[in-house]
């Protein structure tokens, strides 16, 4: 039916009170008509809202992705570098427990001594005069940290 049929229909030559209750219901028709336009205008404007929010979350999305995936590359290069550090350190307190052993053979070496006969023979940690420093100075030992004196030597 067609908004003119409609309009014809309610009208009444003699203003019936069947007139009044067929314009009552072309009025409500125009006015839910009216109100499904505006709710359709409503869902419309909901749905581009939801379109545009969409493509918003969507380039959050990818900007996310990109930062975690340099933050990855970093973090794969941190532990790399890490695992070689460690190498490093483990290679250096090898080295370091190396030359170690080698000054405890050498200052075992110093401790001894060839005699008159060719046998070696340990040397004391203290110097002559019994002076301790001798033990805290090993590169000391058999030296007099006191200056010889030229009156010692008169007759």
């Amino acid at each position: 039916m067609s908004s003119a049929e409609i309009r014809g229909a309610g009208v009444n030559e003699n203003n019936s009170p069947g007139g009044e209750i067929d314009e009552r219901k072309r009025k409500r028709m125009i006015s839910n008509r009216e109100s499904a336009r505006r709710s359709r205008m409503r869902k419309q404007q909901h749905l581009d809202d939801l379109i545009k929010r969409r493509s918003e979350l969507e380039k959050q999305r990818i900007e996310i992705k990109r930062r975690i995936d340099v933050y990855q590359t970093l973090w794969e290069a941190t532990v790399s570098e890490n695992n070689a550090l460690e190498a490093l350190k483990a290679e250096m307190i090898k080295e370091l427990e190396s030359s170690k052993s080698r000054v405890c053979d050498f200052r075992a070496m110093e401790r001894f001594e060839t005699n008159f006969s060719g046998n070696r023979m340990l040397k004391p940690l203290m110097d002559v005069t019994g002076s301790r420093d001798s033990v805290l100075q090993p590169w000391q030992i058999g030296r007099s940290s006191q200056p010889i004196a030229a009156t010692m030597f008169q007759f």
